[in-house]
């Protein structure tokens, strides 16, 4: 699976003879991806990619923030409940929102604007799936005015090449995750910053996850 939710690795756990990651300095994901901005997860549609496995994480930390999150994917999206549950993300805390499949990108919008001016929910993460809105950028701003006004983190998830464009100009942050096998089972996942327009060059920090069965 190219692209299965790895669980994050707790750090009182360990693995059996499983080797260090490298340690490296960096902030942690959560603090780049701040409210009122536009996150975007990229990746390749084959290869090492780690955008779910950023996103649940990502979700997870709001929900342990307090914060209400929804996630809104075409209808049969890759949303995978038993590995979200296995990634200790509250599935009763957590709004799924499926868009048929026939609107499109522009209604996967739409349906991310209206929950976006409902004001309720402190994360929204979309899975753009394999397309992209290419001919206009206004929706972004619709998008991030609302981000901005309700002080809610978006993060949009996408699929392509590490050298293509993001998806505008009004995205803030945009991120490739890739991940690495260190041990049996045990995963490090670094964070590329392909795109930071808050300021000079950002480190994230590594995680550690676990992968699941099919993974180890």
């Amino acid at each position: 699976m190219a692209d299965a939710v790895l669980r994050l690795l707790e750090p009182a756990e360990a693995l059996p003879k499983a080797p260090e990651p490298p340690s490296e300095p960096g902030r942690p994901l959560w603090s780049l991806v701040e409210p009122g901005r536009l996150v975007e997860l990229s990746a390749p549609a084959h290869g090492p990619g780690a955008r779910f496995s950023t996103a649940a994480m990502l979700v997870r930390r709001a929900q342990q923030e307090g914060e209400t999150t929804v996630w809104v994917q075409p209808t049969g999206g890759s949303l995978y409940p038993p590995d979200l549950h296995a990634a200790h993300i509250d599935l009763d805390a957590l709004v799924v929102v499926h868009v048929p499949r026939e609107l499109g990108v522009v209604g996967l919008g739409k349906a991310t604007e209206l929950l976006l001016r409902s004001g309720a929910f402190g994360m929204v993460v979309v899975d753009l799936g394999p397309t992209e809105p290419r001919a206009s950028t206004a929706w972004q701003g619709r998008l991030l005015g609302l981000a901005r006004q309700h002080e809610i983190r978006v993060v949009l998830i996408t699929t392509k090449p590490t050298h293509a464009d993001s998806l505008g100009p009004l995205v803030g942050l945009r991120i490739e995750p890739r991940r690495e096998r260190v041990g049996d089972g045990e995963f490090v996942v670094r964070h590329h910053v392909l795109k930071n327009k808050s300021g000079g060059p950002v480190t994230p920090a590594i995680d550690r996850f676990i992968g699941p069965p099919g993974l180890r």
